[in-house]
């Protein structure tokens, strides 16, 4: 009986590893964790510290369709801090960041980039734009064609058609008059 239960026992065993062996294949490792990464330096404008307020971006790929980072306002002396690049997309790791000045009235990008390691790390950058800020696009200016200036043509003092204009306003009137009241007393007419 004790030989039965240790046989017994080690079947099991064997199952048991057997059992716990025998997994589906992972084409790819499994997903991993990955952090934010902050960026902090200095930003240079055309060779002189950006101003205070200016607005700091990161960006990931294209700014528009893959990571564009929240903005950071830009400090005295030209320092910004904790800007923060953490993008949902894993397959992001590794990339350049690419930084940007931004505007209404639209951007510029600075000469560094950075990596983007995502592992919660705090990297200092100094940054360099040689182009200047965006300015709004200048509305040429059109001049305007001289136009002749028209002049009245007024009648001439001592016109004798001057006086006719009266006289023929009175005709056409009066024509106008007898022939409303001939209307009337033919409508007249045939109502009787």
């Amino acid at each position: 009986m004790g030989r039965q239960l240790t046989l017994l026992f080690l079947a099991i065993m064997v199952m048991a590893i057997s059992t716990l062996a025998a997994v589906p294949q992972q084409g790819e490792r499994p997903p991993q964790p990955f952090f934010q990464d902050f960026y902090s330096g200095s930003v240079t404008l055309q060779g002189a510290p950006a101003p205070a307020g200016t607005i700091l971006i990161g960006c990931l790929v294209d700014c528009e369709t893959r990571f564009q980072s929240k903005s950071v306002e830009i400090q005295d002396g030209g320092i910004f801090e904790m800007l923060e690049v953490n993008p949902t997309d894993q397959a992001l790791i590794g990339l350049p960041v690419s930084f940007y000045i931004i505007n209404e009235f639209g951007r510029i990008k600075a000469l560094e980039t950075a990596d983007f390691t995502a592992i919660f790390d705090f990297h200092v950058v100094d940054l360099t734009f040689t182009d200047g800020l965006p300015a709004p696009t200048p509305i040429p200016t059109v001049t305007p064609t001289p136009q002749p200036t028209p002049t009245a043509i007024l009648p001439v003092p001592g016109d004798p058609a001057i006086t006719e204009i009266p006289r023929l306003a009175l005709i056409i009137g009066a024509a106008a008059v007898a022939v409303g009241a001939g209307m009337i007393l033919l409508a007249r007419r045939r109502t009787e």
